[in-house]
């Protein structure tokens, strides 16, 4: 068995002589060995860079704790917003235009009677 993987081993050594004996080849061999090493080197770039602030945007970790406790309070900035800008001024609104109208009713008494 291991005469069989020394002798597979020399043919391939054999083989690979043969082939880069050949300035073409060695060119051609360099060229994808340069080819194929920065293409594993931009993927492995771009798997472990760090998630920036608008690539985890819409997509929420459940197990990030600082980024759901921020989700939150953001959900009840804008339910204050809304309580203090919207309805208050809705009514607002409302009493003054309770104003407006109980100023336009007649009086009765400055009503002209024959």
């Amino acid at each position: 068995m291991a005469k069989n993987k020394s002798l597979l081993l020399a043919g391939l050594a054999a083989g690979a002589y043969a082939y880069f004996s050949k300035k073409e080849n060695r060119d051609k061999a360099l060229v994808a060995f340069n080819n194929t090493k920065s293409k594993v080197n931009a993927y492995i770039d771009s798997q472990n860079h760090q998630k920036s602030d608008l690539t985890t945007a819409g997509h929420p970790d459940p197990h990030d704790i600082p980024d759901n406790n921020m989700v939150d309070e953001g959900a009840l900035t804008s339910v204050q917003y809304y309580n203090e800008e919207v309805q208050d001024k809705s009514k607002k609104s409302s009493k003054d235009a309770e104003k407006v109208e109980v100023e336009k009713k007649p009086n009765l008494k400055d009503q002209i009677t024959l």
